[in-house]
């Protein structure tokens, strides 16, 4: 009885997926993702905002750690990809028996890539920042907040694994949930950690980092707790992968696994080139992720909706849908972001002001936001062809995309206009506007070209065409 209602549950969830309004649904699974993402973009903005009371090192500190962190969760990426592109596909063809058991082989590789990235981390970290030039004030901290954060990371994948199995079957409410268990726990525990509050000692950056990796062990058992239980719609354990999904698994998030290792490792080298001038362009940097993340969180929710969109469709064989919510999307993923900017243009002043009363701080970053701003829509379509990509399990161009996008035009860009143009901070803020708007553009028009339009990861998996093209 429990197995029919949990099929029940999926039929009905892709009923609304393959069945109502295109750009309905792709609102309706992306309205929680970006509530979720918004409310961890607001913990990550209050973070800065204590941090930036406590000191330019403790401000800086997060985001010369968050560089190195995110390089290790690429390999969680690729896996996440394949994920998607695959249980997305099954549910749309009714294959919900296939998609339980598939699932729970991807997850047991989640668990075991979070334990070796988490030993990993801990060894490579020191080294990475000796080598980037992180000013001594802030290494030490970066390396304390790094250390702390990688006991989290084995959860965090868990995380990212519930995430993306309930959002490929298109219920998106139940990551919102944890997600926020997540944001909110952090948000409370921020002030405590970091200045002392009640029966805790004052740890500054140190609180931060505990915070963080104790929010997201929480929300993890949350998360484990519903596949378990059956609460997502398949009930999902652990087991041992299968070679033929190894091989699936590589070939449509192999390339993705290596545009995050490529990206993370080109965001490295550019805060090697903002370390060295100086822990005030840091924070500025620092602040510049907080408010690129905000807007991240619109096309990241649009871009796993899109992924749900078009993988479902295309599992059911309705192509000229899939491609229809790909470029109706797009569209309007670059009006809402063209408006998004242009507010944060104008409003400038305010947004900085909330992060840092630092008079030198706010000067730098007002600079950035006058330059960034202009690149953030096309940022938008660049993070949608993602979504189409994930969905549809045509990985490679896109993920070759993000590749250029940070070794070929920002990092040459940006040691261009910095050491030989001597342009100073101005040099990074231009190399990250004008090497988004080249990857947008990029990435749309491989999305209208509608080269993607076959469930690859049905056809790998079933072995119809193992010799598939992504």
């Amino acid at each position: 009885m429990a197995h029919l209602r949990r099929k029940e549950r999926v039929e009905e969830l892709r009923k609304r997926v393959v069945e109502g309004s295109v750009l309905g649904s792709i609102f309706t699974l992306a309205g929680p993702i970006v509530a979720a993402r918004l409310l961890g973009s607001i913990q990550e903005s209050v973070d800065a905002i204590f941090l930036g009371r406590v000191g330019t090192e403790d401000l800086a500190a997060p985001a010369a750690a968050s560089t190195i962190f995110w390089l290790f969760m690429g390999l969680n990426f690729g896996v996440s990809t394949a994920l998607l592109s695959l249980i997305s596909q099954h549910v749309g063809a009714r294959r919900y028996d296939e998609a339980a058991r598939i699932a729970g082989q991807v997850w047991t590789l989640s668990i075991l890539l979070g334990c070796l990235g988490a030993l990993a981390l801990i060894v490579v970290a020191p080294l990475v920042y000796r080598l980037q030039g992180i000013p001594p004030g802030v290494y030490e901290l970066a390396v304390a907040y790094i250390i702390i954060n990688s006991v989290s990371l084995p959860f965090m994948f868990t995380m990212f694994f519930f995430n993306g199995l309930s959002g490929s079957m298109g219920d998106t409410r139940k990551p919102f949930i944890v997600s926020s268990v997540s944001s909110l726990l952090n948000i409370v525990l921020d002030p405590i950690l970091i200045f002392g509050l009640g029966p805790f000692p004052r740890m500054e950056v140190i609180g931060a980092a505990l915070a963080t990796a104790v929010s997201r062990i929480a929300a993890s058992g949350l998360a484990i707790y519903m596949l378990l239980s059956g609460t997502v719609g398949l009930r999902v354990v652990p087991q041992r992968p299968s070679s033929e999904l190894v091989k699936v698994v590589t070939r449509i998030g192999g390339p993705v696994a290596l545009q995050r290792i490529a990206e993370s490792s080109g965001f490295l080298f550019m805060m090697g080139i903002v370390a060295r001038l100086g822990a005030t362009v840091i924070a500025a940097y620092n602040i510049s992720l907080a408010i690129l993340h905000v807007f991240q969180s619109i096309t990241f929710g649009l871009n796993i909706s899109m992924a749900t969109v078009v993988g479902q469709n295309l599992g059911a064989g309705l192509v000229d849908r899939a491609r229809s919510a790909a470029t109706r999307g797009a569209g309007v993923v670059f009006l809402v972001l063209s408006m998004g900017s242009a507010l944060v243009y104008i409003a400038r002043d305010h947004v900085i002001g909330v992060f840092t009363n630092i008079e030198d701080v706010k000067a730098v970053s007002n600079r950035m936001l006058e330059v960034v701003a202009l690149g953030m829509p096309f940022l938008g379509l660049y993070f949608l062809s993602n979504g189409v990509a994930r969905g549809s399990g045509y990985t490679g161009l896109v993920s070759l995309i993000g590749i250029s996008r940070l070794w070929l035009v920002r990092i040459p860009l940006a040691y261009i206009l910095v050491y030989i143009l001597g342009i100073g901070d101005l040099g990074i803020w231009w190399s990250m506007t004008l090497s988004n708007i080249v990857a947008g553009s990029l990435g749309i028009s491989w999305v209208l070209r509608g080269s993607w339009s076959r469930p690859a990861a049905l056809e790998l998996l079933s072995g119809k065409d193992k010799n598939l093209k992504l």
